[in-house]
């Protein structure tokens, strides 16, 4: 697709920044039209990216949160019912409070799916950091110099919708746990997919996330990736108990800025079990003379538990 791909979300740690370095990753690897699956899809900034890039030619999505999922099935299934409810929505605190009640379901139902997926976006750009169980930006005082509406340009987000919405005979959807989808994947033909697996941060995933991670939840994930007989690549905050679950695999560290509030570089793993795997030269360093090579397991991937 032409032109540069923009994401309508604003996401906590979204990968938009990562997406020329993993699209080196997919051709060096030679997964170039394999399809990529994402059980936490979340922004789905890879996915898109990829298949914006022309790297992959289509992707599957599974996502747990009901705004999220509702979201992106209306990105793709009720475009113009969704942009249409844009340009009608008034973008005040009285909308935040009204669409508050929609942050208390817990699934999703066909008749609310519209109105779910406007509270998914309406939440994502006008709450703090793009944080959907977060506060309005501005607080419920409106006090600060920055209001509810400030993140909320409807031209610009109707016009990343649009491009998007094109992609829609290549992107599918489903509502469910991840850590079940990849459980499922082992029953499916996966030969031309690849699983790209970003779950919940080990550290902020409380604060970031309405569909956070306890301890026991990050054991099964590391679980069922090991059990898995499909070839995948995760990312990960760089945490000594991560390291741990993932003791067996080869992995890498990564220097990966969660913010554009912030000037910080964190570091994050990149974790695979797929052997052979080449990492390629990272944008910055292709300059750079004498630059070694590091090997590592390569990411290739299925899923099929919603697919079957």
């Amino acid at each position: 697709m032409k032109g540069k791909f923009s994401n309508p979300l604003r996401y906590p740690g979204s990968k938009s920044g990562f997406i020329e370095e993993f699209a080196e990753y997919v051709k060096t690897n030679n997964l170039s039209g394999k399809e990529i699956v994402e059980p936490y899809a979340g922004s789905a900034s890879i996915s898109l990216g990829l298949i914006h890039k022309g790297v992959v030619p289509s992707a599957i999505l599974f996502e747990r949160d009901p705004l999220v999922f509702a979201f992106w099935h209306c990105v793709f299934n009720k475009t113009d019912e969704l942009i249409n409810a844009i340009g009608d929505l008034p973008i005040t605190l009285d909308t935040w409070n009204e669409l508050d009640q929609f942050r208390k379901m817990d699934e999703v139902s066909p008749e609310h799916i519209l109105a779910l997926g406007l509270a998914g976006l309406f939440f994502n750009r006008t709450n703090f950091s793009g944080v959907l169980h977060a506060g309005p930006i501005g607080g419920k005082l409106q006090l600060s110099d920055y209001a509810v509406d400030c993140r909320f340009n409807k031209k610009d987000i109707i016009k990343r919708l649009l491009s998007i919405a094109k992609m829609s005979g290549q992107v599918s959807i489903f509502f469910g746990d991840a850590i079940k989808a990849l459980t499922d994947a082992n029953n499916a033909d996966n030969a031309n997919r690849f699983f790209y697996v970003d779950p919940p941060y080990y550290k902020q995933g409380q604060k970031l996330y309405r569909y956070h991670y306890k301890l026991a939840d990050h054991k099964r994930l590391a679980d069922a990736l090991s059990e898995a007989n499909f070839q995948w690549i995760l990312s990960y905050d760089n945490h000594h108990v991560i390291e741990h679950f993932y003791a067996d695999f080869d992995k890498i560290t990564r220097d990966f800025r969660y913010s554009s509030r912030s000037p910080k570089q964190e570091k994050e793993l990149l974790i695979t079990n797929i052997a052979g795997w080449i990492q390629p030269l990272r944008p910055q360093e292709n300059a750079k003379p004498k630059v070694s090579r590091k090997y590592l397991p390569a990411i290739v991937g299925s899923a099929d538990s919603i697919i079957s």
